[in-house]
C-alpha cells in the first residue's frame, strides 16, 4: 500500500567539496526517510531505521526537516481518508508513524482537523448532489464525524456552509436558465426544505425569480386577453399596450461638403480677392435610422397596431419574415415595405416574448 502512496527518490549528488571532505547533502536525509516510508508498511519500518539514517548524515533530521516529517503524515493521513473512515489497522499505522517521526500531539491533532474537516465537507457536497439528504446519508455523516473527530462547532458550520451553497447553486442555475416554471419553483422548496435551508433572497433575486416565472408562464399558460381602446376584428384579441412608443425606419440620408482643406486668399484688384483650393461641392449618402411617428403599440393575435400621432399603421403577423429583439425595443423583418424599429419605453421583454410565441404558433 505504501508504495502507492510515496515513491522513491534519487539522492542529490555530492559536491566537489563535500567529497573532499566526506560529506553528504543534507536534504538526502528526508529523501532516504521518503525512500524508506515507499520501500516498506509502515509498521514494518522500525525506529532504529531512522536513527541509522540520522547518524548518516550526523544531523538530527526530525527536527531538521520537521516540515517534512509532517507532510509525510498529512500524505499518508490524506490516503487512509480516501474511503472517508479510518479502519482500526490506519489507525495502529498512524499511530506508529506518528512515533517513527516524533510528530507532537498538537501537530498531528492540527493536521487530522485540516485534513478531516476537508474530507467531511467533500463528502457532505457529494451527500447532497442530488439536493436531498436522507437518512442513509445522515448517519453515514453522523459516523464520518465521529470518525475525525471534529469538533461540533466546526462540523455544524460545515453543514451550513454547504446546504446554503447548493440551494443558492440551485438559485443561480434557474436565473442562468431565465425561466422557473412551476415545477422548478416546487423543486427549490423541497430541496430547501429538505436541507433546513431558509430561502432568504435580496430583493434583487426576488424580482428576478418573479420576472422569470411571469416569462415562463407567457411562453407556456394561456396567454390573458385585454380590452384595448381601439376597434379590433373579428375573433382578434390583444394581449398588451404600450404608449409612448417610437417608430423609427431606416431612411437614405444625403449630406453636402465641399473643399476643407487649408486655403488662402490674395487680392488681385481693388475690392477682389482670390482663394485657392477647389470649393467644389461633393455629396454622399448614408442609410440612418430616424423617427417617423410616436404613439401606441397593441399586439394582437393577428396583428402589431400602432396608433401615431402623425398616422396609424399594422403589421400583419404572417407577413413578419423574423423579429430582432432589443432590451429597449424590437426590429420588425416585414416581407414587404420598410421594416421599423419600435423603441418601446418598458415591458420589452414581455412584448417580444408574446410576439415571439404568436409567431411562433402560426408556423
Amino acid at each position: 500500500m505504501n508504495k502507492q502512496i510515496f515513491h522513491e527518490a534519487p539522492l542529490l549528488k555530492r559536491s566537489f567539496m563535500q567529497r573532499i571532505l566526506g560529506q553528504h547533502p543534507e536534504e538526502n536525509a528526508a529523501i532516504e526517510i521518503n525512500n524508506l516510508l515507499a520501500s516498506k508498511q509502515v509498521r514494518e519500518i522500525d525506529r532504529l531505521e531512522i536513527d541509522r539514517i540520522a547518524r548518516t548524515y550526523k544531523i538530527d533530521a526530525l527536527h531538521l526537516f520537521r516540515l517534512n516529517m509532517e507532510e509525510f503524515y498529512a500524505v499518508y493521513l490524506n490516503h487512509c481518508f480516501e474511503d472517508c473512515t479510518l479502519s482500526e489497522e490506519e489507525l495502529q499505522d498512524l499511530r506508529h508513524l506518528r512515533q517513527l517521526l516524533q510528530l507532537e500531539e498538537r501537530t498531528v491533532n492540527f493536521l487530522h482537523s485540516e485534513i478531516g474537516q476537508k474530507v467531511y465537507k467533500s463528502s457532505f457536497e457529494k451527500a447532497i448532489a442530488d439536493g436531498r439528504l436522507t437518512e442513509e446519508e445522515k448517519k453515514f455523516l453522523n459516523k464520518l464525524e465521529a470518525d475525525l473527530k471534529l469538533p461540533e462547532a466546526l462540523v455544524n458550520s460545515i453543514s451550513k456552509e454547504v446546504r446554503s451553497a447548493f440551494v443558492q447553486n440551485y438559485v443561480s442555475g434557474i436565473i442562468a436558465d431565465e425561466r422557473l416554471s412551476p415545477e422548478e419553483e416546487r423543486e427549490l422548496e423541497a430541496i430547501a426544505a429538505n436541507l433546513n435551508v431558509t430561502l432568504e433572497t435580496d430583493e434583487q433575486t426576488k424580482r428576478q425569480l418573479q420576472q422569470l416565472k411571469l416569462y415562463w408562464a407567457l411562453e407556456n399558460t394561456e396567454l390573458p386577453a385585454i380590452q384595448p381602446d381601439i376597434l379590433l376584428q373579428k375573433s382578434e384579441k390583444c394581449f398588451i399596450s404600450i404608449p409612448g412608443v417610437d417608430w423609427h425606419e431606416l431612411r437614405t440620408v444625403r449630406h453636402r461638403t465641399s473643399y476643407s482643406g487649408y486655403s488662402t486668399s490674395f487680392r488681385v484688384a481693388k475690392g477682389f480677392y482670390l482663394r485657392s483650393g477647389s470649393y467644389t461641392p461633393r455629396s454622399y449618402s448614408s442609410d440612418e435610422m430616424k423617427l417617423i411617428d410616436s404613439g401606441t403599440v397593441y399586439l394582437t393575435n393577428k396583428r402589431i397596431i400602432f396608433t401615431g400621432a402623425k398616422k396609424n399603421s399594422n403589421i400583419r403577423l404572417d407577413k413578419i419574415l423574423h423579429i430582432t429583439p432589443y432590451s429597449d425595443g424590437v426590429e420588425i423583418g416585414k416581407e414587404t415595405g420598410k421594416s421599423p424599429l419600435l423603441q418601446l419605453p418598458n415591458r420589452a421583454d414581455v412584448f417580444c416574448i408574446i410576439l415571439e410565441r404568436l409567431l411562433r404558433e402560426r408556423v
